[in-house]
């Protein structure tokens, strides 16, 4: 097999989140995006690069906005502050 200019057949194409980046976000898009959260909104509004598959949410930072998010992964600390704050995440199974 060469050593040079071999890519791998087996990506993993996830976009990681922080809980701070999306408050960064809502605060930057507040008119824009109204209660729901998923990777095709992201998609759309050009935040994650079109290349992703999968979406994960981990529990750095804080949110303040009750806020609906669909995500294939969340970390328990991120999906105890959304409850928290009085939001839902909703795991996506594929």
């Amino acid at each position: 097999l060469p050593k040079r200019g071999f890519k791998t057949l087996n990506k993993n194409l996830t976009a990681i989140l922080n809980l701070s980046k999306i408050q960064n976000i809502l605060d930057k898009t507040e008119n824009e995006i109204k209660s729901t959260l998923d990777l095709k909104i992201l998609k759309d509004k050009k935040l994650v690069n079109k290349k992703y598959l999968k979406l994960k949410i981990l529990g750095t930072g804080e949110i303040k906005k009750a806020l609906e998010i669909s995500a294939h992964f969340a970390s328990k600390q991120a999906l105890n502050k959304i409850e928290k704050a009085g939001g839902k995440v909703s795991i996506i199974k594929k």
